[in-house]
């Protein structure tokens, strides 16, 4: 790895890069950088030294504003992303990129669109569900101090709406991402929708209004559920449920609870994984009320706190319906919301026995190093950041040369299903595209750098 970092001043960053990480992470024995101290521990078990002003925050702080941690992709990656970032800025794609790509497939034709995108969008933020590439990308990942967190692009409903046949599809679906997790590599780890495994439309009736046949689904939906989870818990890959749109997470926050209550008992790390979104109104409260269930059932307790990715669909809704969004109404008020919960959970993590671990999962450079300077107070690994795979690198390299616990998140499957759900997610996060202009000029940057000798 870091190809294209060879001579120079590239050669000397990468080599104190590879010393930053070393610290912490090897031992005799002649491990890797990104290999893990132990086999079959939990997200964020491998220890940190970052505290408020130490050297490694401020060595991490500079590599991130800097972008100098960019200097170890190799030449193919530098200019795919710029490709690949000058295609999301475009005005067509993020207005209606299901559109954009309806579109561009009739023009191109199946087999060209196909080979285009693998070499474009999916390769920079997808994986196909071989074994055999999804090992390959947990090594390069682990090479940088990095690490895969699989994700299946699921959700609304399938071509002939929301039959058994389809949620059992989905289930095959998940337990073969459970085992390319497991293949991946030490702290393995996936995401999981509960909403693929049990029909939406179920989660918002109250249980006692429930008929036959719902609630026949609903016990099918349960045993997917457990399926999955027990298959995770054997192979020791840790489930991070994702949260959704509002009117759905009490029910899924519920069945989460469910999980965790059978899974999360035994051992001081979290098996399953509850999602918390900073840019509702009243995740706070709510995830004050849940740190306090959690401790005074004696569970483990693990906590990826996001900012949101439903953000037009929430307030649509809203409008729809005639009543008040259940979300922030500015950027400035949800980042603010997240520094609360963010201090919150480092509060929570920072007592005696704690149970909790934590997954900052963002693309905002400030929130990353407000967690990053908050990691003095709390039991060294039980916090680690998540980042979208091919998002973020600057600051995801940047934190992972320092030792720390890095996920990236990858979209699990071919191009026609990933890149259609990456492009709905992009559309709804304005907050990720501002983070694609953010790292298309640091790309521009490194790219100025390394062609400088030959000016």
């Amino acid at each position: 790895m870091g190809q294209g970092v060879t001579k120079g001043w590239r050669g000397s960053l990468w080599r104190s890069m590879e010393q930053r990480r070393s610290m912490g992470q090897e031992r005799p024995g002649g491990k890797s950088v990104g290999q893990e101290r132990s086999v079959g521990g939990s997200v964020g078990q491998q220890g940190s030294e970052g505290g408020e002003g130490s050297p490694l925050q401020q060595q991490v702080e500079v590599m991130v504003r800097e972008g100098r941690a960019l200097a170890v992709l190799g030449w193919w990656e530098l200019l795919r992303g710029l490709l690949v970032f000058a295609l999301c800025s475009h005005p067509r794609l993020q207005q209606d990129p299901e559109v954009f790509l309806r579109a561009s497939r009739r023009v191109l034709g199946a087999h060209l669109w196909r080979a285009l995108l693998s070499v474009s969008l999916w390769g920079q933020f997808a994986v196909g569900r071989s074994p055999a590439a999804v090992q390959e990308l947990g090594q390069r990942l682990r090479a940088r101090g990095l690490r895969p967190l699989l994700a299946l692009p699921i959700e609304g409903e399938g071509p002939d709406g929301e039959g058994e046949a389809w949620f059992e599809q989905n289930c095959g679906a998940a337990l073969q991402c459970v085992g390319l997790a497991a293949a991946s590599g030490p702290e393995p780890a996936m995401q999981l929708k509960i909403t693929a495994l049990v029909s939406q439309r179920l989660c918002v009736p109250g249980l006692t209004w429930l008929s036959p046949e719902e609630n026949e689904h609903l016990g099918r939906g349960l045993r997917r559920l457990e399926r999955v989870a027990q298959a995770a818990v054997a192979q020791a890959v840790q489930v991070l449920v994702d949260a959704e749109m509002s009117h759905l997470n009490p029910a899924l926050t519920c069945l989460t609870w469910g999980l965790m209550w059978r899974h999360n008992r035994d051992g001081p790390r979290a098996r399953v994984w509850h999602t918390w979104q900073a840019y509702l109104r009243d995740t706070e409260r709510h995830l004050r009320a849940h740190l306090a269930q959690v401790g005074g059932a004696g569970l483990s307790c693990g906590v990826k706190l996001v900012r949101g990715a439903y953000l037009a669909q929430e307030q649509g809704r809203a409008r729809a319906r005639g009543c008040p969004a259940p979300t922030w109404d500015t950027p400035e008020q949800t980042s603010a919301s997240f520094e609360r919960c963010l201090r919150l959970l480092l509060g929570a993590g920072a007592r005696p026995r704690s149970r909790l671990s934590l997954m900052v999962a963002t693309h905002n450079e400030e929130s990353a190093l407000a967690a990053l300077r908050g990691l003095s107070q709390v039991p060294p690994g039980s916090v680690c950041f998540g980042q979208l795979q091919g998002m973020g690198e600057h600051l995801s390299l940047a934190l992972g040369a320092g030792g720390l616990p890095v996920y990236k998140s990858v979209a699990l499957g071919p191009p026609e299903v990933t890149i259609p759900y990456l492009a709905r997610r992009a559309a709804e996060n304005r907050g990720a595209l501002g983070g694609a202009r953010r790292e298309r000029q640091l790309l521009w940057a490194e790219l100025r750098r390394r062609l400088r000798p030959w000016a």
